[in-house]
C-alpha cells in the first residue's frame, strides 16, 4: 500500500503552497530524490508552481517531508540540471522564469501511454545458458564508481574515445588475464569491443578475406558461424570428439580455426595438451590464425582455471576474444579482444578507420571495478554459488526426472547438458519445455550439419535453488 506524507498547507508563496501536492512512497524502488524531482516538475509543467517562483528551502522541503537534506538537495540539483529551475547567490532557488509555451502546452495536453506501446524485453527463463545470477552483483559498488567517476570527470573522459578503449581498462583486463588464465600481453594488446560479434566483424577485416576457410567446432557456438557466413567466410564445421577439437582432421588450406580450448561450447569437455600443441605447431607451420573463444573459463569450480591458449602461443599466432556478459551483466554490452603484437598495428587501422563501438560511459567505471579487486571478489563469489546451483540442478533432475532427463557433473561452466532418456526428440523436448514457460536449447540447434548427439542445454547459473527445483519438476512433467 503506498504511504504518502501529507504535507500542511502553507500559503507564503506558491511553491510552498504546492508542498500539499506532494507525494511520496517510501515502498516504491525509486530512490526518494527521483520522486521528489518527478513531482516537482509535475508540478512546474502544470503551473501549479508558476514560472519565476521562489522554492521552499531544503530545510523545509526536508522537515515537511520527512526526508533527508541530501534527498532535497539531490532533487533540487536535478532540476536545476535539466534546467526547470536556477539557483540565485544568496537567495534561493527559482523556477526558470523562461519555460518554453510549447513545453507547458505539451505537459497539458499530454496523456500517459499504455505500458503496452513499447515491446517488452524478453524475459529471463530458466533454464536460459549463460545466463548470470544478477541479484547478487555488487550494484552499490558499481554504482559508487560511477558516480565517483562522472560527478567530476577527467578531461580525457570529455574528449573524442581512442577507438582501441579506455587505456586504464586494457591495462585492468591485461593484469587480470595474466593472473587469472596465464597470459603473458601487454595493455597495447587489448583491444576493447562491444562483444563477440563486434570482435568477429574485426578479425573478419583486418586479417581474413572473403572466400577464406575458417574452421569451426562440431556443435560449436551458432553466432560464430552466423557471422563470419554472413562477411562472406567459408566456415568448415568440424566434428569435435571426447577431446575437443582435431585440427589434424581439418581442411588444408583453412586460414584460421576458432576453438574453445578451456571448455568446449556447448559439450564442456576441455582440449588437452597435446591437441593444443598440435593446434599451435598447426598454426606456426601454415602461417594462420588460432582463435580463442575464452567464453566462460573463469568459472571453474575444482582446481586452477586452466591456462589460455594464448598463455602458452610463443608463435604469436593466437587471438583471444572474451567478454564481461557471463561473468558480469549481459547489458554491458563490453568485450575484448587479445591480439599478438604482430597484428596491433592491423587492428589499429581498422578500429581507428571504424570508430569506437563501445560507449567510453562504462569503461572507466570498469576500469576502477577490476582496479580495485571488485571484480576478482565477484568471481570468487560466483564460483561458490554456481557450484551449489549446478548440484541443486543435478539432484532436482534425479528427484523428479528420474527416467527422463539424466546428466552428469561438470567441473566447470553454467550449463550441464542433459541426455533425453525416453527417446524423445530433443528439438520436440524443447518446444514442450517453451511451453511450459521454461527455455531448454536443444543441442541439435547447435550443429551446422546432421546432429551426431541429442540432448538439452540446462543453464544453472542465474537461477536460485527454489527455481531451479520447480522449474525441473515442470519440465519433467511436459516431457512424459
Amino acid at each position: 500500500m503506498k504511504r504518502a506524507t501529507s504535507i500542511r498547507d502553507r500559503q507564503s508563496t506558491s511553491g510552498e503552497a504546492a508542498l500539499a501536492g506532494i507525494s511520496l512512497d517510501r515502498a516504491d524502488r525509486e530512490p526518494l530524490h527521483r520522486q521528489l524531482a518527478q513531482e516537482l516538475k509535475r508540478l512546474i509543467l502544470a503551473q501549479t508552481i508558476a514560472p519565476g517562483a521562489r522554492l521552499p528551502s531544503s530545510r523545509i522541503y526536508a522537515e515537511e517531508l520527512g526526508v533527508s537534506r541530501a534527498t532535497v538537495v539531490a532533487a533540487i540539483d536535478e532540476l536545476i540540471a535539466e534546467g526547470y529551475a536556477e539557483g540565485r547567490h544568496g537567495s534561493g532557488v527559482y523556477v526558470a522564469p523562461d519555460l518554453p509555451d510549447h513545453v507547458l502546452r505539451a505537459a497539458e495536453q499530454a496523456a500517459p501511454l499504455a505500458e503496452s506501446v513499447l515491446p517488452r524485453p524478453d524475459e529471463v527463463r530458466p533454464f536460459q545458458p549463460a545466463a548470470p545470477e544478477l541479484a547478487l552483483f555488487p550494484h552499490e559498488i558499481w554504482a559508487k564508481l560511477m558516480l565517483k567517476t562522472w560527478r567530476n570527470p577527467i578531461r580525457e573522459l570529455l574528449s573524442s574515445p581512442d577507438p582501441l578503449g579506455w587505456a586504464p581498462l586494457r591495462l585492468a583486463i591485461a593484469d587480470h588475464l595474466r593472473a587469472f588464465r596465464g597470459m603473458r600481453c601487454a595493455p597495447e594488446q587489448v583491444v576493447i569491443t562491444s562483444g563477440a560479434g563486434e570482435a568477429l566483424e574485426l578479425l573478419a577485416q583486418s586479417i581474413l578475406s572473403r572466400g577464406d576457410k575458417v574452421i569451426i567446432e562440431e556443435p560449436g557456438y551458432v553466432l560464430i558461424r552466423k557471422t563470419f557466413s554472413e562477411l562472406g567466410l567459408k566456415t568448415v564445421p568440424l566434428p569435435v570428439d571426447e577431446d575437443g577439437l582435431d585440427i589434424a582432421k581439418g581442411p588444408k588450406d583453412a586460414r584460421a580455426a576458432v576453438v574453445t580450448p578451456a571448455r568446449h561450447y556447448p559439450l564442456g569437455m576441455t582440449m588437452p595438451l597435446a591437441r593444443r600443441l598440435a593446434l599451435l605447431e598447426w598454426a606456426r607451420l601454415r602461417k594462420t590464425w588460432i582463435i580463442e573463444d575464452d567464453y566462460d573459463s573463469e568459472y571453474r569450480y575444482h582446481g586452477k582455471p586452466l591456462p589460455a591458449l594464448m598463455g602458452v602461443d610463443e608463435a604469436g599466432v593466437v587471438i583471444s576474444l572474451g567478454s564481461f556478459s557471463k561473468t558480469m551483466l549481459p547489458g554491458l554490452r563490453i568485450g575484448y579482444l587479445v591480439v599478438p603484437h604482430s597484428l596491433i598495428n592491423d587492428i589499429s587501422a581498422v578500429m581507428r578507420e571504424r570508430g569506437a563501438r563501445v560507449s567510453l560511459f562504462l569503461q572507466p567505471v570498469l576500469a576502477d571495478f577490476m582496479r580495485l579487486g571488485h571484480y576478482a571478489i565477484h568471481i570468487r563469489r560466483m564460483r561458490r554459488l554456481y557450484t551449489k546451483r549446478q548440484l541443486a540442478l543435478r539432484d532436482a533432475i534425479a528427484r523428479h526426472a528420474a527416467g527422463v532427463l539424466a546428466t552428469a557433473p561438470e567441473p566447470a561452466g553454467m550449463h550441464l547438458i542433459c541426455t533425453i532418456e525416453n527417446g524423445m526428440n530433443d528439438r520436440e523436448a524443447s518446444k514442450r519445455a517453451a511451453t511450459a514457460g521454461l527455455l531448454a536449447p536443444a543441442l541439435s540447434d547447435y550443429y551446422a550439419g546432421q546432429p551426431f548427439r541429442h540432448g538439452l542445454v540446462l543453464g544453472y547459473a542465474g537461477f536460485d535453488e527454489t527455481v531451479i527445483e520447480a522449474s525441473i519438476r515442470r519440465l519433467a512433467q511436459a516431457l512424459r
